[in-house]
């Protein structure tokens, strides 16, 4: 048991952006140079996306693109400005405030890629980065991994009805992972939550993924 875990169990929310806030309003204008690079690391027949941005074969984080992103803000003119978070493709677009805030809380758990951003008129823009989750834990009691491996499409459904059971001991002092069974989702601890708030960061969604009972044994 480490310092920072509490006596009580460990509360558990899913975290992504929120789809509560219009569109944003911002483009990245060298898409093709990253797809590029991204492309030519998958296989041809390969059931990747050919307009999207993913992570290297096997891993989590970027490949090495040739260049920097290049962000540019209010382009459309519709919509707002980018918030503290926002999907982009396989990775997320995140503030300098949030990066920043993300690497204070477990620098370990991330893959940064630095962004070259403007504005519309070609003025300097605020701070930006890609962000992606690169812890992997398999996080889960025994009987929860049984229950996934004889289906893994029922992921959504417990997670939503909160029927996950989390092996606390594998998780340990980690505050951001991703989990094999269902490698899209990103979990964090009700102290990442706390800490988003306290700083008035926008654009985060956190769902309570704690289970609503227990296990017997569990």
């Amino acid at each position: 048991m480490t310092a920072r875990r509490r006596a009580k169990s460990l509360r558990l929310h899913l975290l992504s952006w929120s789809y509560f806030h219009g569109l944003a309003d911002f483009e990245v204008e060298n898409l093709d140079v990253l797809l590029a690079a991204s492309r030519a690391l998958h296989p041809p027949d390969a059931s990747y996306g050919i307009g999207a941005l993913y992570p290297p074969p096997g891993r989590r984080g970027f490949p090495a693109y040739p260049e920097e992103p290049r962000v540019v803000i209010g382009r459309r003119r519709k919509g707002p400005p980018p918030s503290d978070i926002e999907l982009f493709h396989s990775y997320w677009l995140i503030s300098g405030r949030l990066k920043s805030l993300f690497h204070s809380l477990d620098p370990q758990a991330f893959a940064f890629q630095a962004c070259h951003v403007t504005l519309r008129n070609g003025a300097p823009g605020p701070e930006h980065w890609l962000c992606d989750v690169v812890r992997v834990i398999d996080a889960f009691d025994d009987l929860t991994r049984q229950e996934l491996r004889s289906n893994r499409n029922r992921f959504p459904a417990l997670r939503n009805a909160r029927a996950l059971v989390f092996n606390e001991a594998a998780i340990d002092t980690a505050r951001f992972f991703r989990t094999p069974q269902w490698i899209s989702d990103v979990f964090c601890d009700e102290g990442v939550k706390d800490a988003c708030k306290a700083a008035g960061m926008k654009g985060l969604r956190f769902a309570d993924c704690t289970p609503k009972r227990r296990r017997q044994g569990a």
